[in-house]
């Protein structure tokens, strides 16, 4: 027999096999399962019990399930409650009633912890899933381990989180919230301590944070809101948008975008990062490369350093700005602050606002325009190497040219106020009015 005959009644026996099992019932006897689930359409059969658990209760509880949803609220009442579902899928409703009798919660307290766990591992075929609702004393610290399911927790205590392959909704925890998940949401709302997240493959959203949060996320989005101490995000490939950070802020990221509003101090490392900053007191750090960076409203010190940058910045007021880039342009506008700009390959383009410090500029294969700030003259020079320098301003000045440099000074009587000096090589500087 050819190949093709063969694979053919193969297929022919395997259809007949699964008819005749589908048939009489015994479609689950057989191993038509991927990831414990049938490959065939069944029935889901719906299965719930109730058990109350009386005080005395010891400071900890903790839920270890697998394939489920679990749901833990903390009330004002001095019990424990608990609801366990069982979602059977079976032929037909004998054969569900069957596995439902196996499926069993199991209870285990001492004087620490109340764990609330099932028999799944007992059982061959798990074509099933078990899900708990939990209400108990909001003062108890909460564990939990699940997967391929649904977590929410509120108005509970310290609460540690592993839910592997499944969404996570936490809110009102009294403590601190250590989180781990993957491949689903995570929402986390008014956590009175600190936040410890770490997923990849998701979309985060985190607010209201009183203690310090440490989030590392891979492959995903990060959203915060309203967190009023300490922020390290680690995100990788991830976009990352951040609003009210009281700081200090340490976020590092990969070929994803950073927008962040009304911040604290913060420090950036970027990879071909696209960084927006809008609204921060505090020093801002930024290391970036073959990207753009926006700043506007900063208070405090500016700090970029990177390579194939775009630099946009306006309205900054501090004590030191310094931007090193190369082969993008640099354009600041409304600025204040001792300010050093070094660049290769790209404009500078400076409005400044009255200067405060002094400012100098170093250019390679770079144009300068440079307009003039108001509550002149400063003392100013400007070099130019194998390049020109235009002035277009209507006062005196004094024009050296040596070996293929120009140079011009101008106001150099205001010793008391800050000075400007910009130069250049192969490329042309111009001084607006």
């Amino acid at each position: 027999m050819r190949a093709k005959e063969i694979i053919l009644l193969i297929f022919i026996i395997l259809a007949g096999v699964t008819f005749y099992h589908a048939r009489t019932g015994k479609l689950d006897d057989i191993g038509f399962f991927i990831d414990d689930y049938f490959i065939f359409s069944a029935k889901e059969f719906i299965y719930e019990e109730l058990q109350e658990i009386e005080p005395p209760f010891p400071p900890h509880f903790q839920v270890i399930n697998a394939h489920g949803d679990i749901e833990i609220n903390g009330t004002d009442e001095e019990k424990i409650t608990i609801t366990f579902r069982k979602n059977i899928r079976r032929i037909n409703e004998e054969k569900a009633k069957e596995i439902s009798e196996k499926i069993k919660m199991i209870i285990h307290k001492n004087t620490n912890q109340v764990t609330l766990s099932t028999n799944r591992d007992e059982l061959r075929r798990k074509n099933f899933e078990t899900h708990f609702k939990v209400f108990l004393p909001k003062s108890m610290d909460v564990k939990v381990k699940n997967s391929y399911g649904t977590v929410k927790t509120s108005n509970v205590g310290n609460t540690d989180i592993t839910n592997r392959h499944g969404k996570v909704i936490a809110s009102d925890i009294y403590g601190e919230l250590i989180l781990k998940n993957s491949y689903r949401d995570v929402e986390v709302k008014n956590v009175r301590s600190d936040l410890h997240l770490e997923s990849k493959h998701s979309t985060i959203f985190v607010s209201y944070i009183k203690g310090m949060t440490q989030i590392s996320n891979k492959y995903g989005k990060i959203h915060m809101e309203n967190i009023s101490q300490a922020v390290k995000v680690d995100g990788p490939h991830t976009e990352i948008f951040g609003q009210n950070l009281a700081g200090p802020i340490e976020i590092e990221n990969s070929y994803k975008k950073i927008a962040l509003y009304e911040v604290g101090p913060t420090k950036i490392i970027g990879h071909h990062s696209k960084v927006g900053v809008h609204g921060a007191k505090g020093y801002l750090d930024i290391k970036d490369n073959y990207s753009k960076v926006e700043v506007n409203n900063i208070r405090g010190n500016l700090l970029i350093d990177g390579k194939n940058l775009d630099v946009l910045g306006k309205r900054i007021i501090g004590q030191e700005i310094s931007i090193t880039s190369s082969y993008r342009n640099v354009r600041l506008s409304e600025f204040s602050g001792k300010t050093t700009i070094s660049l290769s390959h790209g404009d500078v383009v400076l409005e400044p606002s009255p200067l405060t410090h002094p400012i100098e500029i170093k250019g390679k294969y770079t144009n300068i325009r440079f307009s003039w700030p108001l509550q002149g003259p400063y003392p100013f020079e400007a070099r130019a190497k194998n390049g020109d320098i235009k002035w277009g301003l209507p006062d005196e000045l004094s024009l050296e040219e040596e070996n293929g440099v120009s140079t011009i000074k101008a106001f150099l009587q205001e010793k008391d106020k800050p000075s400007i000096l910009l130069s250049t090589s192969y490329g042309t500087i111009r001084i607006e009015d």
